[in-house]
C-alpha cells in the first residue's frame, strides 16, 4: 500500500482550523462591539455599560488594534475553506475596527484640540507606571495633635529660574485617599518642570465631619507652600492649586475663596492668591452629587457626603452651601481649567457643565474640557488593572501643561 493517512483527513482538518481561527476572528470583533455599544448607553445602567465607560480612555487604541487583528484573522479564515464563517466575521471585525477607530479617535482628537500631546504609539506600548514616592515630606502644621504632611516632588529642570508651583489635592470623596496616592502623576508633572506639593487633609469619619476642617488644612498648606516655596527651589508667585474629585472641590473653593478674602487658614496667615486653578471631575455642585443615583458597585455620593457634611443636606443646608463652589464665585477668581468626563457615572456632568456656565457669567476665566467616552478616573489606569502609564486617559495632562503655558 502507497501513501498514508485517509483521503481528504488532511483537507478536513485545514478546514477545521480555518473555522475556528473564523470563530476566534468572530469573537473578538463581536467583543469590541459589544463594548462600543455599551460605551454610548448610560454607565449607570448596568455593570456591563459601566465597564464599556471605563476601558476607551485607557485601552482605546488596543481595540483599535484588536480589531485589525480579528479583520486580518477572518481573511485567514476564508482564505483556508472556511468562508462562510469568514463572511461573518470579517463584517463583524470591520464594524468593530470602524467603532473603535472613531471612539478612540474622538478621544485623541478632544486631547489634541484642547492642545495636548497625543502619542498613539505610546498609547498602545504597555509601560509600566513609575513607582515609588516623592522626594521627601514635611509636616506643614500639626492639628489635634496629629502631623499633617506635605510630600515635595522636586522640579527636574534646573538652572531656568525657580519653579512653578503645583499645589496638589487629592481626591477620595473626603473621606479616603492619601497624598501619595497619585505619586506616578505628581512624578510626571516634576519631571516636566513643576514643583510638585501634595498634601495631607484630614479626612472625613462617622464620627468626625471634616466640612469645616478640610478646606482649613488646605487652606493652611497654601500659606506653607508660599513661605517656603523659595526654599523648596519654586516661584511663590506662581502656584497654581489643582486637585481632583473631592480634591478639585478643596482646589476651586480655595482658591476662589482666597481671591476674596473667605479663605481661612487652620494655621494661621495670610492665605495667597493662587495663579490659577485646575480640576479634573471636580465635585463643585456636591448637591448634584448627592442626588444622583449611582451603580451600587461604586462608592455612594450621597454616603461621602453625608459624612463630610455631618448629616444630611437637608439637615445642614449651611454646610452644604459652605462646600458649594458656586459659594465663592467673583469675577475676580483665577482662570480655571476644568476636565470632565462626558460619562462620568460617580459625579453626573451636568453639574460640573451648569458650575462653569454659573462661572463664566460671573465672569471667570473658565476652560472646560469635555472628555468623550470617559468616567470617572479616566486618567488612572488602574481602573482596569493595566500598568499603562502611557494611556489616552494619561496623556489628557498634556492638556494642563499646555494650559498653563509653563514650563516647556
Amino acid at each position: 500500500m502507497t501513501g498514508s493517512g485517509v483521503p481528504g483527513a488532511a483537507p478536513r482538518g485545514r478546514a477545521r482550523v480555518a473555522w475556528m481561527i473564523g470563530l476566534l476572528s468572530l469573537t473578538a470583533g463581536a467583543g469590541v462591539v459589544l463594548l462600543a455599544i455599551g460605551a454610548v448607553l448610560d454607565p449607570g445602567l448596568n455593570a456591563f455599560t459601566l465597564r464599556s465607560s471605563l476601558v476607551w480612555a485607557p485601552i482605546g487604541p488596543h481595540l483599535v488594534v484588536l480589531s485589525l487583528v480579528a479583520l486580518a484573522l477572518a481573511l485567514i479564515s476564508g482564505r483556508h475553506g472556511a468562508r462562510a464563517m469568514a463572511r461573518v466575521a470579517a463584517v463583524i471585525a470591520s464594524v468593530a475596527l470602524a467603532a473603535s477607530a472613531a471612539i478612540t479617535g474622538r478621544i485623541a482628537w478632544t486631547i489634541h484640540a484642547a492642545g495636548g500631546a497625543v502619542d498613539p504609539l505610546a498609547a498602545i506600548l504597555v509601560s509600566p507606571i513609575a513607582l515609588g514616592g516623592p522626594d521627601r515630606r514635611e509636616t506643614y502644621t500639626t492639628v489635634e495633635g496629629v502631623p499633617l504632611a506635605i510630600s515635595i516632588y522636586d522640579a527636574a529642570l534646573r538652572g531656568r529660574g525657580p519653579a512653578p508651583v503645583f499645589l496638589y489635592i487629592h481626591g477620595g470623596g473626603w473621606v479616603s485617599g492619601t497624598a501619595d496616592g497619585m505619586a506616578a502623576y505628581a512624578r510626571w508633572f516634576a519631571d516636566h518642570g513643576w514643583l510638585v506639593l501634595s498634601v495631607e487633609y484630614r479626612l472625613a469619619t462617622a464620627e468626625r465631619p471634616t466640612w469645616d476642617k478640610a478646606p482649613a488644612d488646605v487652606a493652611c498648606a497654601l500659606v506653607w507652600a508660599a513661605a517656603n516655596a523659595a526654599r523648596l527651589g519654586g516661584d511663590a508667585t506662581h502656584i497654581v492649586v489643582f486637585g481632583e474629585s473631592a480634591g478639585g472641590n478643596l482646589a476651586i473653593n480655595l482658591a476662589y475663596a482666597a481671591v476674596t478674602g473667605e479663605a481661612r487658614s487652620g494655621c494661621g496667615g495670610e492665605v495667597p492668591m493662587p495663579a490659577a486653578a485646575v480640576a479634573v471631575y471636580p465635585v463643585v455642585d456636591p448637591q448634584a452629587a448627592y442626588d444622583h443615583p449611582v451603580p451600587s458597585s461604586i462608592a455612594s455620593p450621597k454616603a461621602f457626603i453625608t459624612a463630610y457634611l455631618g448629616g444630611t443636606p437637608q439637615a445642614y443646608p449651611d454646610r452644604m452651601r459652605a462646600i458649594s463652589s458656586a459659594t465663592y464665585l467673583s469675577g475676580k477668581a483665577p482662570r480655571t481649567l476644568i476636565l470632565a468626563p462626558e460619562r462620568d457615572v460617580l459625579i453626573p456632568p451636568a453639574g460640573v457643565y451648569r458650575f462653569v456656565e454659573q462661572a463664566r457669567a460671573a465672569g471667570v476665566d473658565v476652560t472646560l474640557v469635555r472628555m468623550p467616552f470617559a468616567n470617572h478616573g479616566f486618567d488612572m489606569s488602574g481602573l482596569i488593572r493595566l500598568p499603562a502609564a502611557n494611556s489616552l486617559g494619561n496623556q489628557s495632562r498634556s492638556i494642563i501643561l499646555n494650559y498653563l503655558g509653563r514650563p516647556q
